[in-house]
């Protein structure tokens, strides 16, 4: 993870600590629970064992928690592609509904333009022959 991440990511759990009830119940059942561990009448390599276990878990879950950010802010990213493809497919579609509209005009004033010269050229052959 980046440095710039890792700060973020920090930050937020901090945020979290100080702001959610849940998170500092169970922060103080931890201190509480270490007191006890701390206390407890076992040899140095049963510590050792919980020692270790605990910390693959906290490891274990440190990872999960880091992948899933990674594959959230990838979903986040995937679906601000989408919707700026969304958004300029929209763009796409008014500018080809414009240019329908306009080219259904154009067509239109050609065929009147062809219909006008059309009756044109009927007149000068008509008064051509006329003056034969």
């Amino acid at each position: 993870m980046s440095k710039r991440t890792e700060r973020m990511s920090r930050s937020a759990a901090e945020r979290i600590n100080r702001k959610d009830t849940v998170i500092r119940q169970n922060n103080a059942e931890l201190e509480e629970l270490r007191s006890q561990y701390e206390n407890l009448d076992i040899c140095e390599e049963d510590k050792q064992v919980i020692d270790d276990y605990i910390a693959c878990k906290d490891a274990r879950a440190d990872r999960m928690a880091e992948k899933l950010y990674e594959k959230g802010r990838k979903d986040v990213k995937r679906c601000i592609r989408i919707r700026k493809l969304i958004r300029r497919c929209m763009i796409l579609s008014a500018i080809v509904t414009v240019v329908l509209i306009q080219y259904n005009k154009n067509e239109k004033l050609r065929e009147s333009l062809e219909e006008l010269l059309k009756m044109f050229r009927d007149r000068t052959v008509n008064e051509s022959e006329e003056d034969f």
